[in-house]
């Protein structure tokens, strides 16, 4: 990659805009036009830097619960155990994870069902191991945004601010058309120069219209953003591990703040305690290695004055994907769109 590939990587993970015609935006200020940041943005999809440019919902606004989910398996029984998993369409990740528990996956649950049916479910189906459903009590941040740019990078930058989880969000309205448009719009941004327009064709409305859906839904909650999720191992990101803290719980909002404000970590959240698993604090973090890593858990851990942690690195990849909202039939009997 050279520095306007990382530039484009770095605005459009951040922040896509949300315009008629937003790669001659995205070209402001980058001494080229429109034309060629989409030729760019094609290649970097090709070589798989770039998994998605699309919607990201907030789930429980639309009606979701979920959860991380956390089983323990007995090695042989593996594979088994993650076929039973991965067959639920709500299952988007799914880890294989040092420990007692050593399959770590997230779940989404459509309105009409109980999560905690679907992962009784799930582990009877998977054999009857011992299951932890681990829900966020509270969510202190939400955002994959790898810091890709390298030293000479930063003047160009602009807007480079981090993202927290809200505190307060408007309830979605599961109308035919809304579902419809939440289908659409967590697909892939066509490659064109005005993508909205295209996909409010294929809607039946006008692109000015869809874009102010889009725009409000952001600005409710509904949506926590619309950016490019990364490879974060093609563009250099090896090891990602989640760190695990035993928490106060009278001190877990403040230090959970303090984890927050660190641009090394992507999500952070306050999880339930278990008999077994105490950990109620938790963060992610991504680095180019190992090492790395364990040099930002250590930092995190003297910024909160925790000192017993664990750090649970990703050993094997069961599943990843995006997440599909309204895989089930609309509930008004609308038709299904394919994009």
């Amino acid at each position: 990659m050279d520095n306007l590939d990382r530039m484009l990587l770095d605005r459009i993970q951040r922040s896509f805009p949300l315009v008629a015609r937003p790669y001659h935006e995205l070209a402001s200020g980058l001494e080229t036009n429109g034309e060629e940041v989409m030729g760019r943005i094609r290649a970097l999809k090709e070589r798989s830097l770039v998994r998605q440019i699309s919607a990201i919902f907030n789930t429980g606004a639309l009606g979701y619960r979920s959860s991380l989910v956390a089983m323990a398996v007995e090695e042989p029984h593996l594979e088994k155990a993650a076929a039973a998993v991965n067959a639920y369409p709500g299952v988007s990740h799914n880890y294989l994870r040092p420990g007692h528990f050593n399959m770590w996956f997230t779940l989404a649950v459509p309105p009409m069902e109980s999560l905690d049916k679907v992962v009784s479910r799930l582990a009877r189906e998977a054999g009857g191991w011992k299951t932890i459903v681990l829900p966020a009590l509270k969510k202190y941040k939400l955002a994959v945004v790898l810091d890709v740019l390298e030293e000479g990078d930063l003047e160009a930058a602009g807007d480079r601010s981090s993202f927290s989880a809200r505190e307060e969000v408007s309830v979605f309205e599961p109308t035919a058309a809304n579902i419809e448009v939440v289908r659409c719009i967590q697909e892939n941004l066509p490659l064109v120069e005005r993508p909205f327009h295209e996909w409010a064709r294929n809607l039946g409305m006008a692109g000015d219209e869809l874009l102010h859906i889009i725009g409000s839904w952001l600005q409710q909650g509904i949506m926590r953003r619309f950016a490019a999720v990364l490879n974060h191992r093609q563009v250099g990101f090896k090891a990602n591990g989640m760190v695990v803290w035993k928490c106060p719980e009278d001190h877990v909002d403040s230090l959970g703040a303090v984890l927050a404000s660190h641009a090394e970590v992507s999500h952070c959240y306050h999880r339930p305690a278990h008999p077994g698993w105490p950990f109620n604090l938790y963060a992610m973090v991504h680095g180019r290695n190992v090492e790395e890593c364990e040099r930002v858990a250590g930092k995190l851990g003297k910024a909160i004055g925790l000192h017993d942690y664990r750090i649970l690195f990703s050993t094997r990849e069961f599943k990843k994907i995006r997440l599909k909202l309204f895989w089930e039939d609309s509930p008004s009997g609308g038709r299904v769109l394919t994009f």
